[in-house]
């Protein structure tokens, strides 16, 4: 007997498809349940040390001591480069992402790097100097 397409076999994977239950949402949460995940905020004031990777140590120095402040979850940061008579300073307004990540580009300059638990690590490369910067929400300079 030849194959047909379109007869029973088709009407019966239709009637069956049907008696499927429908998929049904998740509860809501219970009271006194654990407790959703939400973001927790990264605002504050980060106290830590710069220390040269890149660059002449007689021009960029060596280290240095710096404060950023973080507010809505963004921060402002102006790298002094006196060295770079064309830029002597590069400005990076900064955004800092949910997962603590953040960023920031100008010209060949750029600022990146992650806060996480209270801690804040990343670099900062200039026009003619390179830092990286290790700095926490605790304690002052």
């Amino acid at each position: 007997m030849p194959f047909r397409s379109g007869g029973p076999i088709l009407g019966v994977c239709a009637s069956l498809s049907g008696c499927a239950a429908p998929a049904q949402p998740d509860p809501p949460p219970v009271a006194g349940g654990p407790p959703l995940a939400t973001s927790s905020s990264l605002n504050g004031s980060y106290n830590g040390m710069m220390q040269l990777a890149s660059g002449s140590p007689d021009s960029c120095g060596t280290q240095d001591t710096f404060t950023l402040r973080v507010t809505a979850n963004a921060f402002q940061y102006v790298l002094r480069q006196p060295q770079v008579p064309w830029r002597p300073s590069v400005a990076f307004a900064v955004g800092v992402a949910p997962d603590g990540s953040f960023g920031a580009a100008s010209g060949g300059a750029f600022i990146n790097g992650r806060i996480a638990h209270g801690h804040m690590q990343g670099q900062i490369v200039g026009d003619a100097c390179g830092y990286s910067f290790q700095a926490d929400n605790t304690g002052s300079f």
